[in-house]
């Protein structure tokens, strides 16, 4: 049971951290008018494994912040 929840709360926040950086980057091509880029250019299974260990460890660094700054802004608004 251990390894299905750590495995899908990494799915999980690989998933959270590579919407974040789709939403962020797109946002950022809206005001510069540049070219956008698709989901699977941030979370791709199809791609060499240097490039996926690179998406992948940077995807769970920013799903773990956003995760924390979630949890931080439910306890700031909820006191």
């Amino acid at each position: 049971m251990d390894i299905i929840a750590i495995l899908s709360g990494r799915i999980i926040l690989e998933f959270l951290g590579a919407s974040v950086r789709y939403l962020y980057f797109n946002l950022c091509t809206l005001l510069n008018d540049d070219d956008f880029r698709t989901f699977s250019g941030f979370w791709s299974p199809k791609v060499s494994n240097k490039k996926k260990d690179e998406n992948s460890e940077l995807n769970h660094m920013i799903g773990v912040l956003s995760f924390g700054a979630l949890i931080m802004a439910l306890i700031f608004f909820n006191a």
